[in-house]
C-alpha cells in the first residue's frame, strides 16, 4: 500500500468507527514523507491523526481545510515552545528513567510537585536526581512500580513488547477499537456552527490538564469554537503544557468540591455542545458528572472521554501519560533494540498523546455533526493504550537512526501571550485567535 493510500485507509477507518458517511473526495495530502526517526511509523500516524480532523470538518460543514502537509503534521507532534526566544523546559529533573537493582529500568513521572514528593517519600531520599538514582538502585523494577502505584504515584517498569503482550491488561485491551463512539442520550439538534470559521458558535468545556485532552480542545478552539479550559486553584499543572496547548482558549477556575462550583459547572454544561473529559477516570463522576449524568443535565451535548489505560481490564482507570505507556508496553525498549542503544529510547515525538488528542477533536466534530443531523447526545471513548495498539499496527519495530525531529522555520510562527511572545508550530488547520493565557484569568461564562 502506498503512503497516500495508507493515510486515506487510516482516515476511512476512523470515520467508519464514528458512523460517518463515506467521503466524497479524499483528504489532499502533500509534501514528502519525513523520516520517522523511530522504530515505528511516527510520520504516518501523524498524518492520519491530523487528516481525521480535516475529514470530519469536511463531513460537518462542507468546509475545505485545504491540503495537509506531511512534514507539518509531524512537526505538530513536537510540543515545540519558545518564550521570548528561549526554550521552555519540558521535563522536571526527577522525571525520566532510572536503572534498578535487577538490571532493568523504571520510568518516573515527577512533573507534578506531589508526584515528586510522593516518590521521594517512598524512596526515603531528598528530591535530587543523584539521590533518586542511588535509592532506586536498591529496588527491583516491578517491586518499585507496584509500591509507587499503591502510593498513588505514576511509574512504569520498562517491559519488552513480548513481556507486555503476555500481560493480563494487554490481553484485556488487545481487541478494543481505536475509539468507541455511540449515542448517549436523547436531545434536541442544537449544534449548528455559524460564522466565518467552521466551529463558530460551538461551545466546548475542556476538562483536561496535560496533553491529549488539551490538544483536542486547542484544535477545536483554533477552528473557531468558544473553548473554556476548566481548572481549579488546587490542581497542579505543567506550564509548558499551558503555553503549548492554550492558544485560542479561555481558562476558568471552577472548584467542583464546592456546591457553588458544581452549580457553576452545571450552568456551563447546559450551554455547551461538547465536553472533553480528560481528567483521571471517575474524577468528574464523583461530583455527579458522569457521561450519562452530563447527557441528562444537558441533552444534546457530546462527551469526549480520554484516559491512559482505558476503562476495562485489571488496569482500568490506572493513571498514566504518554511516556509511561511507551515504557510499560514495550515501545521504548523496542526503540533501544532497533537503534543499538544501551538505555530505553522513547519515540522522538509524543505520538500517543497527539494522535489521541487529534482523534478526540475529530470525534468531537463527529458528535456535533450527529447532533446536527439526528439530535441526541454522543459519547466517544479514547485512551492512550488503544492509540498505542493502533500505532503499533501501522508498522514496526524496524531499525532506525536516532535523530531529533525539529520543526523548520517555515513551520513556526509567533503569537503574543500572557507568558510573553510564544514561538509555536503553526496550526495544520484553523488559526490562532489569540495566544495562551494564564490559568484562571477568565470568568466561567459563555461569550
Amino acid at each position: 500500500m502506498g503512503a497516500s493510500s495508507a493515510v486515506q485507509a487510516g482516515i476511512d477507518h476512523f470515520l467508519e468507527l464514528t458512523g460517518a458517511p463515506p467521503q466524497e473526495s479524499a483528504v489532499p495530502i502533500v509534501g514528502a514523507t519525513p523520516p520517522d526517526a523511530s522504530a515505528f511509523s511516527t510520520a504516518l500516524a501523524a498524518v492520519i491523526a491530523c487528516g481525521t480532523v480535516n475529514a470530519a470538518l469536511s463531513n460537518l460543514t462542507g468546509y475545505s481545510p485545504g491540503s495537509l502537509d506531511r512534514a507539518l503534521a509531524l512537526a505538530s507532534f513536537t510540543a515545540y515552545v519558545r518564550c521570548d526566544g528561549q526554550p521552555v523546559p519540558k521535563w522536571a529533573s526527577l522525571s525520566g528513567h532510572y536503572r534498578t537493582a535487577d538490571h532493568r529500568f523504571i520510568q518516573l513521572h515527577c512533573n507534578f510537585p506531589h508526584h515528586a514528593a510522593g516518590a521521594a517519600a517512598r524512596l526515603g531520599a531528598p528530591q535530587e536526581r543523584a539521590a533518586f538514582e542511588a535509592a532506586i538502585l536498591g529496588w527491583d523494577a516491578f517491586d518499585l512500580e507496584a509500591a509507587l502505584i499503591a502510593d498513588g504515584m505514576i511509574a512504569a517498569a520498562y517491559r519488552t513488547m513480548d513481556e507486555w503482550s503476555g500481560h493480563p491488561h494487554a490481553n484485556a485491551v488487545e481487541h478494543l477499537p481505536l475509539l468507541d463512539f455511540a449515542r448517549a442520550g436523547h436531545g434536541p439538534s442544537r449544534s449548528r456552527p455559524t460564522g466565518e470559521r467552521p466551529l463558530n458558535g460551538i461551545r466546548v468545556l475542556d476538562c483536561s490538564r496535560v496533553l491529549a485532552g488539551p490538544v483536542a480542545g486547542q484544535t477545536l478552539a483554533n477552528l473557531g469554537a468558544d473553548v473554556i479550559r476548566i481548572g481549579a486553584d488546587h490542581l497542579p499543572f505543567v506550564q509548558i503544557g499551558v503555553m503549548a496547548t492554550g492558544t485560542s482558549k479561555r481558562n476558568a477556575n471552577v472548584d467542583l468540591r464546592t456546591a457553588e462550583g458544581r452549580a457553576t459547572f452545571t450552568e456551563l454544561l447546559k450551554g455547551a455542545h461538547v465536553l472533553i473529559d480528560a481528567f483521571r477516570p471517575g474524577a468528574l463522576a464523583q461530583y455527579g458528572f458522569s457521561a450519562e449524568e452530563i447527557a441528562a443535565l444537558s441533552p444534546g451535548v457530546s462527551v469526549i472521554q480520554i484516559c491512559a489505560f482505558d476503562w476495562v481490564g485489571p488496569w482500568a482507570g490506572r493513571r498514566g501519560f504518554d511516556s509511561i505507556v511507551q515504557a510499560t508496553t514495550g515501545l521504548a525498549l523496542a526503540g533501544a533494540e532497533q537503534c543499538g542503544a544501551a538505555e530505553p529510547v522513547h519515540l522522538p515525538v509524543q505520538s500517543l498523546d497527539y494522535c489521541t488528542g487529534f482523534f478526540a477533536a475529530a470525534a468531537a466534530i463527529r458528535g456535533i455533526a450527529e447532533n446536527r443531523s439526528v439530535g441526541g447526545s454522543w459519547n466517544a471513548k479514547l485512551s492512550l493504550i488503544r492509540t498505542r495498539n493502533w500505532f503499533v499496527a501501522l508498522g514496526g519495530p524496524k531499525p532506525f537512526e536516532q535523530t531529533a525531529i525539529t520543526p523548520t522555520p517555515d513551520q513556526l510562527a509567533t503569537v503574543p501571550s500572557d507568558f510573553g511572545e510564544l514561538e509555536l508550530v503553526r496550526p495544520f488547520v484553523g488559526r490562532w485567535s489569540h495566544g495562551s493565557k494564564h490559568l484562571g484569568t477568565s470568568e466561567p461564562l459563555w461569550r
